[in-house]
């Protein structure tokens, strides 16, 4: 067995369409813990957001599930997870009381889950 990369897709995606992945994880009554335990990204996936975003010290991991209609696996849903830049403010005093001042437009979805999509 050959070990292929994966492709990576350097175009982010619609931020809409992230918002609606988010959804469907957060309001999904059918979710079930083995449909996706574990994700794996390429290093030069995650180096392509921080690229993009220099002066950022964060990237923001968004959970979320997509339908896979583009290679026939109609209604159900398959786990995902987004990257985007983030700014954070870290109470020093308190490390755990950290606040989300904003997120990058560039939300990228390179996302490969274990066990994998069908068809990877």
């Amino acid at each position: 067995m050959s070990q292929q990369k994966p492709p990576i897709y350097d175009e982010p995606i619609d931020p809409e369409l992230a918002k609606n992945y988010a959804e469907n994880y957060l309001y999904n009554k059918h979710f079930k813990p083995e449909d996706f335990t574990a994700f794996y990204f390429h290093r030069d996936e995650i180096q392509i957001v921080l690229d993009k975003n220099p002066d950022k010290e964060y990237i923001k991991f968004t959970l979320g599930m997509k339908y896979l209609d583009h290679i026939g696996e109609k209604g159900r849903l398959y786990g995902c997870v987004m990257m985007s830049n983030a700014t954070l403010v870290i109470d020093e005093e308190n490390p755990q009381k950290i606040k989300l001042l904003g997120e990058g437009d560039e939300i990228y979805d390179y996302s490969h889950p274990v066990p994998p999509y069908p068809g990877e």
